[in-house]
């Protein structure tokens, strides 16, 4: 492993690993000292909490770190640009969505979409774009990179949207009470299912599709820049060798 990342690796992950095994074993160190009056307190019980937390926020650091250290000036500026757009419209929408008065579906996945947009764009914001010099010799993105882009980001679509489907597919008792669920007769509990799964069908189901664009659409940039990776390798060394020669 190189010593650019076994540095922030050992530091930050083994800080990181110390703090979750605090936040585990804390309760039981506290329950042999402190009293039972003392474990009830406020203070008491949120130190297993912010121990974990921070251990969370280093390890989010540490993916900074090692993500910068590894991208920084090999990612296009078209690219990079491409995706911090794409970021900062995925902001936008989790906003709007928390505070859009239509309908219960945005404000129910909004907050999610905001916080990976927000978490995802605090990391892309620490990478720096390739040089000038390393995007003029890019050539022209072609039908090929952009269909390679446009599969990969299809399979994301596809992938993420049938797990969320999956996970939320209305199921009994169908946000009713269990005992008055019980009371249903069959014939009822068959409207009822039809009634939730026509629903999530028609209303919950194309916006899980569209809000699975955003992830997918940060990976068709990516993928067509892999796509093109080759070739503007081979422009980069042809214009290096012109300027020695």
């Amino acid at each position: 492993m190189s010593s650019k990342y076994f540095g922030p690796i050992k530091w930050l992950g083994g800080i990181a690993l110390i703090l979750f095994a605090f936040a585990i074993i804390f309760p039981i160190i506290g329950s042999a000292i402190f009293s039972e009056e003392t474990r009830k307190g406020v203070f008491i019980n949120a130190i297993p909490f912010f121990s974990a937390f921070i251990g969370i926020l280093l390890l989010f650091i540490l993916l900074i770190v090692l993500v910068a250290r590894r991208y920084n000036g090999k990612v296009p500026a078209r690219c990079h640009s491409a995706i911090e757009r794409t970021l900062v419209i995925g902001i936008l929408f989790g906003v709007f969505f928390l505070f859009q008065p239509f309908s219960i579906v945005p404000y129910r996945y909004g907050f999610l979409l905001l916080l990976v947009a927000i978490l995802a764009f605090i990391l892309w914001s620490h990478v720096v774009p390739a040089g000038a010099r390393q995007t003029f010799v890019l050539p022209q993105l072609n039908g090929r990179q952009h269909l390679i882009g446009g599969i990969a980001a299809l399979i994301v679509v596809v992938v993420m949207s049938a797990g969320i489907i999956g996970l939320n597919a209305p199921q009994e008792p169908y946000g009713i009470r269990d005992r008055v669920w019980k009371s249903y007769s069959d014939e009822r509990k068959a409207e009822v299912a039809a009634a939730a799964t026509g629903e999530f069908s028609t209303v919950e189901t194309p916006f899980i599709i569209l809000l699975s664009l955003f992830p997918a659409a940060v990976v068709y940039f990516a993928a067509r820049e892999i796509g093109a990776e080759p070739a503007a390798e081979e422009s980069l060394q042809s214009v290096q060798a012109v300027s020695h020669a």
